[in-house]
């Protein structure tokens, strides 16, 4: 079960970054975080009480943590490709968001069978030709830093929020949220980017963005959920792989033949882990 929900959040996660980078056209790119966590936020909280569960102080403390990891994760991505350096930044921050659950992982105990793990090697290769984009002369320095930074942060969301009491169910999200949009405020105020108004921002895109952002938040906690750590993270990760495929059906955009084979390998990848 937890490929399937894994599964689900990469189709989740990979709508919302798509319609993030959308909105990231016509405004600041934590405005649109921001925003979004704003107008979702009664959504997750409503099912997480309607879901209910036993939540101890632990598990609100740690899903702040889980929030605060994702949300340094995004701005580190987007500071990277504010600069240009797409074509190192994604790349190295959709594998190392993939690679670090299943550190993790084997360090908890896990032991995959020998299928599953053909499928984790033959994911993170995908993961990056999915994710590898032109960048630019600019993509020569200083990008590897930043996805890096990136990838630190989305990989520590999943092993953070993994630590949580399955008791828990999803309470631990709501702290996680609110945490995520405070790191964006946080942002604001420091003069990293511009916080534009709720006005300025392009409100559907905006909501499309938290309804899907959470989505997948809510996808892959069940996933974690469900029994291996380094499993449901990996096939949580092959989001990169819808962005790109909205990208190409809804904006004409060109896929690249790498692209094409990193599509491919994700779906030999999610069967062999499933199989496994």
């Amino acid at each position: 079960m937890e490929i399937i929900f894994g599964g689900l959040s990469s189709l989740f996660f990979g709508v919302a970054d798509f319609l993030g980078g959308e909105g990231a056209r016509r405004a600041s790119a934590p405005s649109i975080v921001l925003w979004a966590g704003v107008v979702s936020y009664p959504v997750i909280v409503i099912t997480a009480v309607v879901v209910g569960g036993d939540a101890a102080i632990s598990d609100y403390l740690i899903g702040l943590l889980a929030g605060s990891s994702g949300a340094i994760g995004l701005v580190a991505l987007f500071a990277g490709l504010s600069r240009a350096r797409a074509a190192v930044v994604a790349p190295v921050a959709a594998a190392l968001s993939a690679v670090i659950p299943v550190i993790a992982g084997v360090i908890q105990g896990e032991r995959p069978s020998q299928l599953a793990w053909t499928g984790v090697a033959i994911g993170i290769p995908a993961i990056v030709l999915c994710a590898w984009v032109e960048g630019g002369q600019q993509a020569r320095g200083g990008g590897f830093g930043y996805g890096a930074l990136a990838g630190l942060g989305f990989g520590g969301f999943a092993v953070i929020i993994d630590q949580t009491n399955p008791d828990s169910n999803l309470l631990p999200l709501v702290s996680s949220r609110a945490a995520a949009m405070l790191v964006m405020l946080v942002v604001g105020m420091a003069g990293g980017w511009a916080l534009a108004g709720f006005r300025k921002v392009p409100r559907k895109i905006v909501l499309g963005n938290g309804l899907f952002d959470v989505s997948g938040s809510v996808a892959l906690l069940l996933a974690l959920r469900q029994g291996s750590l380094a499993l449901a993270a990996v096939a949580a990760s092959f989001y990169p792989a819808i962005t790109v495929l909205l990208a190409k059906v809804l904006n004409a955009e060109h896929l690249r033949m790498r692209q094409i084979v990193g599509i491919a390998l994700t779906l030999l990848a999610l069967a062999l882990i499933a199989l496994g």
